[in-house]
């Protein structure tokens, strides 16, 4: 109780590591920085792949950049490609290395493992309190929030993935390009297969599930199905594993002293399941007013913005999602008539959050009118009453 960090960030995943590293560049050296961590080591737990439309922190750590993707209903398959834009892939393990050592290499950030976090309050004004699980009580004049969200419910609607790196003793698929949704449609949610092809004989072949989460499919099944199919026969073994569940609805943390990083902080887009490249730049633009704030003198009135995606994005993420619950059967098709009709730089305009207006209208008349129309109908109907 004695120190008073001037940062305290909870949660060390993404989001947490995220600004931690950029807080232990040398122009924060005034600043005492403390990251608390639940877990007890870092290991590879989870891929991140999202459009590489500009560089980043982190651009030199992805395994694999591809320039061609492809969707895919039955035997129908619509390809796209962008010289100038690519889907990147990105080891978890790779990240939590360079940001722990960016953390190790600053006398001023702090990172501590095993360091469950039970309760954050307001003290006071310019204090609040972090109860750990272990009975300890810190203080901190800021704290920043990257825990995973609460327990869900069982109706909430969800991305649920596993996934399997897949290794072949044969030339097996093709790394020039992602199967970014192979289709399968069912009465219970969107179902779709997700192929990353780092090489002839490698790929992460994953089963992925849009619905809600009660819906608990049996993915291994599903898998050793799916990927005895992909490799024709061919022997392959499994060199490691990943399971996820992602919320598709937004975060509604309880209002406390904590500006929300990662997922708690609303940067997965609803719509897609993105979230790296939000996170990593609301880290850096958190980072860039901080060092005014500093260089300025005015960092004692620092107000720390929290994560905000354009109001529009959000109403076309929402109105995306009904049509999606209203009828899984017909979803897969909705997907493929979208890039079917819409070119490589406008779909990937939209996924990434960059779509002009004039590039957003075009995405909108891609898509079949009524069943779009009736459900935004709906819910500025909904808003009003």
């Amino acid at each position: 109780m004695d120190k008073l960090w001037d940062i305290v960030i909870v949660g060390g995943g993404l989001g947490g590591l995220s600004l931690a590293a950029e807080l232990a560049a040398p122009e924060f050296a005034s600043l005492s920085v403390l990251v608390l961590e639940k877990r007890s080591q870092y290991v590879r737990d989870r891929t991140w792949s999202y459009w590489a439309d500009t560089p980043h922190r982190y651009s030199y750590l992805e395994r694999h950049q591809w320039h061609q993707w492809n969707v895919s209903l039955g035997e129908t398959m619509h390809s796209q490609s962008s010289k100038r834009t690519s889907y990147a892939s990105l080891d978890a393990d790779a990240f939590y290395k360079a940001a722990v050592q960016a953390i190790s290499q600053s006398s001023h950030v702090s990172l501590r493992m095993e360091s469950g976090v039970a309760n954050v309050a307001l003290h006071n004004p310019a204090e609040t309190l972090i109860r750990l699980e272990q009975g300890d009580t810190l203080r901190a004049r800021r704290v920043f929030d990257a825990r995973p969200l609460q327990q869900l419910e069982p109706s909430a609607l969800v991305q649920q993935f596993t996934g399997w790196e897949v290794r072949t003793e044969c030339d097996v698929f093709n790394p020039k390009q992602v199967k970014l949704m192979a289709f399968e449609p069912h009465p219970r949610g969107l179902h779709f297969w997700y192929v990353l092809p780092y090489s002839t004989r490698c790929a992460l072949v994953e089963s992925t599930w849009v619905s809600p989460l009660s819906w608990q499919p049996d993915y291994e099944a599903e898998l050793r199905q799916y990927v005895a199919k992909l490799c024709d026969g061919n022997a392959y073994s499994v060199s490691y594993r990943e399971h996820g569940v992602l919320s598709l609805q937004d975060a509604h943390a309880p209002i406390t002293a904590t500006i929300g990083l990662g997922r708690r902080g609303n940067t997965l887009r609803p719509a897609t399941g993105y979230a790296f490249i939000d996170t990593v730049r609301h880290a850096a633009q958190l980072a860039k007013t901080l060092h005014t704030a500093l260089r300025t003198g005015t960092d004692a009135a620092w107000q720390p913005k929290a994560f905000q995606r354009a109001a529009t994005e959000h109403w076309m993420d929402a109105v995306f999602l009904d049509v999606l619950m209203r009828n899984w059967q017909r979803a897969p098709h909705y997907f493929m008539q979208l890039f079917s009709r819409a070119t490589a730089d406008d779909t990937v305009a939209f996924l990434t959050g960059q779509a002009s207006w004039q590039q957003r209208l075009r995405i909108m008349r891609s898509l079949p009118t009524m069943p779009f129309a009736s459900a935004a109908l709906s819910r500025a109907v909904g808003q009003r009453v």
